[in-house]
């Protein structure tokens, strides 16, 4: 009697796995290698009964007797599912040689098998598209303009129309796609970015709203331009320029970028005023022209011009703030449509308790809740993510006015200099002028990148800070404490109550890390504690993640401090070289720690969807790779076994309940805190008109 006879599932077996694709290019098939396994692991005797053979690598301890039982039972061990009992399939293990020998190469993901790739790509990517489209962004993939030139009344026009839309979604979804992974390899420093700016977005209105014997009085000036940098924070500063009547070497030497510098310029000495003495290093035109918001209101209240003649400075600061929308609409509701089709789908996969691939699948989505993460601190800033409303509210000088000037970026320094070398320059000279990549706002005004956000901000308080120290200069007006009457606050007490103390920076750093580890710990406990338990190729794909968005929170953090204590030195122009060497060094470390997150993040997701870790070397544990001839470095074929639902019994339910609490309750207190500061920002805005808040 032959064992086909005996057992059903395995007659006919071939040594091969089913399929024509090569076992290197995702044709193994580990249940065949399972079925192969049990088959060597059988005999049939003389008495036509079973018995094992002389090497078997049905689990030791498991009588013949048993392992008829369960397969007559419906649970043979390959390919098993569970049906509700605990007991699960026998075991089938094999060591790492005879894997790596019979069974080589990877299981490319089926298609009829939900867990392996159609559930994580609809369950989880799918939304965290939507949800990256929320990140703020400076620059996206150009739609080509010859896509929009149809002419539908024309034959020939009308039959392009499929093309052209072709073309067009093909260059949103890669652009779409393109702007997911960055915001996935780089989460690190933009949620550190993002918290440092809702932190001195705090930092500041409760500066404003605080009583006057706190701080002393805050001139209104310097309530104005503090309220405009919590609202306007986000837009670039263009390049710097040397002050007329601070400058001793005025003529060669001065830069003066903007031609309506000198516009701007006279609506300030227009103001029947004392003549402020500005700083000797100010920003250029982005920073004078927004400021002329606040030179109109000085002058309709000292020209006493009803307010029915223009509009208030409050109701401006009000519609820039009014511009970002609705922190509900953005993420809030789409947060709620993403818990809950997570509840979903967590709920669903108890009906297949002790799955390998539902299992490494529920650590997928987990690991993926980095992108709600940075949506829903994105929005919960209070500066707009588009400038346009500025650009309808500040005058620009129009279609003819003279371009602002910025400093080039890290990597505008390093294309102008590869244009210098003879046969990549010519290739750069050649390809002038094309260019794929535009700007994601139209305008004048430029936003700065979401990791630069929180200093960009931070640049705008401080220059608000310097020009009241400037006006002040010599003025000798203090803050007085513990007497009846407040004075005017000193310049040195204003610019330390908007300047984030270490406690605050701590918070800041803390935040950061907790949104982006919080994911990646719970996806690691779940992969690693699923069984052959310990740190295989998923887990340490977490592991490198999680690491290297540490050390690019670390890097930037380092390079932040820097530019902020050679700020108070950038005189003239260029920093300190020990500072320029100190950035440099961080941002090519942040290049290099980058790639291990590029790899990390998409190479890990890839491979996820693909079906690369299911393969031999992947399912031994990490700690067996230098000693893979150690006969604890087996691998478990069978599938629903008892170890696999104990396992799934104990730490699905605490991960998935643990991420469904915390990205809840973090998406309540970011809505919560961003309601608490518009409020406030509102109430300060008003107080401009009010006669009590002004210097008597």
């Amino acid at each position: 009697m032959s064992l086909g006879a005996l057992i059903p599932q395995l007659a006919g077996l071939s040594p091969n796995p089913p399929g024509t694709r090569q076992v290197g290019l995702g044709g193994q098939n580990f249940t065949h290698c399972c079925m192969v396994a049990l088959n060597e692991s059988l005999a049939v005797g003389s008495d036509g009964n079973l018995s094992y053979a002389a090497t078997s690598f049905v689990a030791p301890g498991l009588p013949v007797s048993a392992l008829e039982t369960a397969i007559r039972d419906g649970e043979f061990p390959c390919g098993a599912v569970y049906d509700g009992s605990a007991a699960g399939a026998p075991v089938v293990r094999v060591p790492y040689a005879w894997c790596a020998g019979r069974c080589g190469g990877w299981q490319m993901s089926s298609a009829a098998a939900m867990p392996q790739w159609v559930g994580p790509l609809a369950q989880f990517i799918v939304p965290s598209l939507a949800f990256c489209t929320n990140v703020p962004r400076t620059r996206k993939l150009a739609i080509p303009d010859a896509v929009f030139r149809a002419r539908p009344r024309s034959p020939a026009g009308l039959g392009s129309y499929p093309l052209r839309l072709l073309v067009a979604f093909v260059v949103v979804t890669l652009d779409t796609v393109a702007w997911l992974a960055i915001c996935f390899a780089f989460a690190g420093p933009m949620l550190m970015s993002a918290v440092y700016e809702y932190a001195l977005d705090r930092k500041v209105l409760e500066f404003l709203a605080a009583p006057r014997k706190t701080h002393g009085i805050v001139p209104p000036r310097l309530r104005a331009q503090l309220l405009l940098a919590v609202v306007v924070g986000n837009i670039r500063m263009s390049t710097l320029e040397l002050d007329d009547c601070d400058d001793p070497q005025q003529g060669a030497g001065a830069r003066h970028d903007s031609g309506s510098s000198g516009d701007l310029e006279r609506k300030k000495t227009s103001l029947p005023t004392r003549r402020r003495r500005m700083s000797r290093v100010v920003h250029n035109s982005v920073w004078k022209k927004v400021m002329v918001l606040v030179d109109e209101h000085e002058a309709s209240k000292a020209t006493g011009r009803g307010l029915g003649e223009a509009v208030s400075l409050p109701t401006k600061l009000k519609a820039l703030l009014n511009s970002q929308a609705s922190f509900g609409s953005t993420v809030g509701a789409p947060v709620l449509f993403f818990v809950g089709g997570f509840v979903y789908t967590v709920l669903d996969a108890d009906n297949n308790l002790g799955d390998n691939d539902t299992a490494h699948a529920l650590a997928f989505g987990l690991w993926w809740m980095v992108i709600p993460y940075l949506a829903i601190i994105s929005c919960a800033m209070l500066a707009s993510n588009s400038p346009s409303t500025l650009d309808g509210i500040v005058y620009d000088g129009g279609i003819t006015g003279p371009k602002d000037h910025y400093t080039p970026g890290f990597w505008a320094q390093r294309l102008e200099r590869a244009k210098s070398y003879r046969g990549l320059g010519f290739v750069l000279r050649q390809l002038a002028g094309y260019n794929p990549i535009e700007r994601a706002f139209e305008g004048r005004f430029r936003t700065v990148k979401l990791w630069k956000r929180g200093l960009n901000k931070r640049e705008w308080v401080q220059e608000a800070v310097g020009e009241y120290a400037a006006s002040t200069r010599g003025s000798g007006t203090a803050t007085t404490r513990g007497s009846g009457t407040a004075t005017t606050i000193s310049p040195d007490a204003a610019r330390r109550a908007v300047t984030l103390s270490p406690r605050d920076c701590l918070y800041v750093l803390v935040g950061a890390l907790f949104a982006v580890l919080a994911p990646c710990c719970l996806a690691f406990l779940t992969s690693y504690n699923t069984p052959q338990a310990g740190l295989s190729c998923r887990s340490l794909t977490y592991l490198v993640y999680a690491i290297s968005q540490v050390l690019e929170i670390v890097l930037w953090s380092c390079a932040a401090r820097v530019r902020i204590r050679s700020a108070a030195s950038r005189w003239p122009l260029v920093p300190r070289r020990g500072a320029v060497t100190a950035i440099a060094v961080c941002r090519w470390g942040q290049v290099f720690v980058g790639f291990f997150a590029i790899f990390a993040a998409v190479g890990g997701t890839l491979m996820q969807l693909l079906g690369v870790y299911r393969s031999c070397a992947c399912k031994v544990p990490v700690r067996y790779w230098p000693r893979l001839g150690d006969p604890d470095a087996y691998i478990v074929l069978s599938d629903n076994t008892a170890e696999d639902i104990a396992a799934a019994k104990r730490w699905w339910t605490i991960t998935r309940s643990a991420a469904v609490g915390v990205i809840g309750i973090v998406c309540a207190l970011a809505w919560w805190h961003q309601r608490r500061l518009r409020k406030v920002f509102r109430d300060e805005a008003d107080k401009l008109d009010i006669e009590d808040a002004q210097v008597g």
